[in-house]
């Protein structure tokens, strides 16, 4: 679980340096909506599915894939608060959207990468000897 800790938080590190010293600069545009924030919101969320998943397909294994899409529908609830609470700064630059977007969906490759083993429903070597 440490090992898995870590690498979220050295992606999170990554992605937050991308995002603030390469992206931004190369495309020549001001962040006027705070970046810590979106990572926060991004990286934090993604930590939070990885260890309720692994709760669940540890304790209550049936119900694993509905508390994945349970908690990525929240995501998506709280990424969309997220935009109207800065509707005016993402409409003044409409490429603020597409940064955010691009962002979500590496935070949500790199979850499902990770969440893949979790969720696996096929028999281990132990389930097929039997």
């Amino acid at each position: 679980m440490i090992k898995d800790l870590l690498q979220f938080i050295v992606f999170i590190g990554a992605l937050f340096s991308i995002h603030t010293w390469g992206v931004l600069p190369m495309l020549g545009i001001e962040s006027t909506v705070p970046v810590i924030y979106q990572h926060l919101l991004l990286g934090g969320f993604s930590l939070l599915i990885y260890f309720v998943t692994n709760f669940i397909a540890e304790h209550f294994n049936n119900y694993t894939g509905f508390v994945v899409l349970g908690f990525l529908l929240v995501k998506m609830i709280f990424i969309s608060i997220f935009l109207f609470a800065y509707e005016k700064e993402f409409h003044e630059q409409q490429i603020l959207k597409y940064v955010l977007l691009a962002f979500y969906f590496t935070y949500l490759i790199f979850l499902i990468v990770k969440i893949i083993p979790v969720i696996n429903i096929l028999p281990q070597d132990s389930e097929k000897e039997s």
